[in-house]
């Protein structure tokens, strides 16, 4: 038997008002990692530790349906505490220019890289 919408969506925004104070503690929390990191000298992004936690998602999820989605959430939020990490250290997007990658895909023409695994005749 459904609900109404009205009902359903009261539910959505009870469970969106516990996961923004969870958000928040988090966030708490990662502060208090960027100052560990600020004083033993650590970078904010750590590949290995941001692997084992989408790993650990993928595992722990119980709706494999949600698997993608609940990795994205962690990707989302990992972005988001190392932007707040790259800002208590004062670093801004400016520090990264040197990358000058704009997020587009990048074409790789092979004829560029030569005989690469080819032998030598």
């Amino acid at each position: 038997m459904a609900k109404d919408i009205k009902s359903l969506r009261k539910k959505i925004d009870e469970i969106d008002d516990k996961l923004l104070k969870l958000y928040e503690q988090r966030m708490d929390v990662v502060r208090d990692i960027g100052a560990y990191k600020m004083e033993n000298g650590l970078p904010v992004y750590d590949s290995k530790r941001e692997d084992e936690k989408i790993d650990a998602v993928f595992a722990a999820v119980n709706n494999k349906e949600y698997a993608d989605g609940a990795a994205q959430l962690f990707i989302t939020l990992m972005q988001a505490s190392r932007e707040l990490q790259e800002e208590m250290m004062g670093l801004s997007d400016s520090d990264f220019d040197d990358f000058n990658w704009d997020g587009e895909p990048v074409e790789i023409k092979l004829e560029a890289l030569g005989a690469f695994g080819e032998d030598e005749k």
